[in-house]
């Protein structure tokens, strides 16, 4: 791959990365006012915390990405099953009508292709854990 192509790797994808976490501060903040209804004990608090969860790992994922660190491809990896888990969720606990849309829009429109995003750079970061040819 060619260095022009590498760089703009480096200097795009943390914008969007940090782009896509603080997009989800509004939608966790949504969700914190609507769970609030249901009590502390009720399993919609646990959606809040995996989107917050999200965001920490997508705002440490842009600062990996833009140093090229070799702990980019597990971060990628696990922040990649997260979203593709959270789009599981959301779709299995919607109910009918508007939420069960929602969740579908959201797990095949943004979840699920960031999740195939995050596996690809996974895969393509791998060799920045490599160690360089070795001297002759």
């Amino acid at each position: 791959m060619s260095t022009t192509h590498e760089a703009a790797i480096r200097r795009w994808l943390p914008i969007g990365l940090r782009t896509a976490a603080f997009l989800l501060v509004p939608w966790i903040v949504v969700l914190a006012l609507s769970v609030r209804r249901f009590g502390a004990r009720n399993l919609a608090n646990s959606w809040v915390w995996l989107d917050v969860i999200e965001v920490a790992a997508l705002l440490l994922l842009a600062a990996l990405v833009r140093r090229r660190h070799r702990a980019t491809s597990p971060l990628a990896a696990a922040t990649a099953v997260l979203l593709a888990m959270d789009a599981y969720f959301d779709i299995w606990s919607a109910h009918r009508g508007q939420d069960y849309l929602l969740a579908q829009v959201l797990a095949y429109c943004a979840e699920l292709p960031a999740a195939t995003a995050l596996a690809l750079l996974s895969s393509y970061s791998l060799r920045w854990a490599a160690p360089g040819p070795a001297a002759p």
